[in-house]
């Protein structure tokens, strides 16, 4: 990821979970003004954003669900980028609609409101599935699980793999 140009906004969904303060981190260390999404933006909910270097100057946190259209295209407004992290972790195949309609709304308002670029990302769970690969190795970009293993493992049924691959397949049929 290159250092932003002067006044660069993005925003990040999920901002205060795990993966997303860690985006919202890095993204601030690069410079970027970063507007980040919580269903309850409160401060005092999200103290260890408020503490990372440059927060008080670039950081703002600001309402939004993934099933709240309106909401996102408000937190959206202004950012020529967006980075999706928000995704509930679960193993209820009732949140598999939700991640999925989740994310059909997030790659739509953020062509209507003009974003240049959305990023979605992911965690451990994309990679770890690999018996062959020395519990050592540095995961990167490079890494991901083998899909063989999954499929003699029957990996594929479980609610959360089901989630992503539900995702995967209609992510490109909601684009305008």
């Amino acid at each position: 990821m290159a250092k932003a140009e002067v006044g660069q906004r993005v925003c990040v969904t999920g901002a205060g979970g795990f993966v997303g303060s860690w985006v919202v981190k890095e993204l601030l260390h690069r410079g970027y003004v970063v507007r980040g999404t919580a269903r309850d933006p409160s401060a005092q909910k999200y103290p260890h954003l408020q503490k990372l270097e440059g927060a008080a100057e670039r950081l703002s946190l600001c309402y939004a669900n993934v099933m709240d259209y309106n909401s996102l295209r408000v937190a959206f407004d202004g950012c020529d980028g967006v980075f999706h992290v928000a995704s509930p972790v679960s193993n209820d195949p009732k949140l598999v609609s939700v991640a999925v309609e989740g994310t059909k709304n997030v790659i739509n308002a953020a062509a209507d409101m003009g974003v240049r670029r959305v990023v979605f990302t992911s965690s451990y769970g994309a990679v770890h599935m690999d018996p062959n690969r020395s519990p050592d190795t540095v995961m990167d970009e490079s890494c991901w699980s083998n899909l063989d293993f999954c499929k003699r493992k029957g990996v594929h049924r479980t609610p959360y793999v089901h989630m992503f691959l539900a995702k995967l397949i209609n992510c490109c049929n909601c684009m305008p």
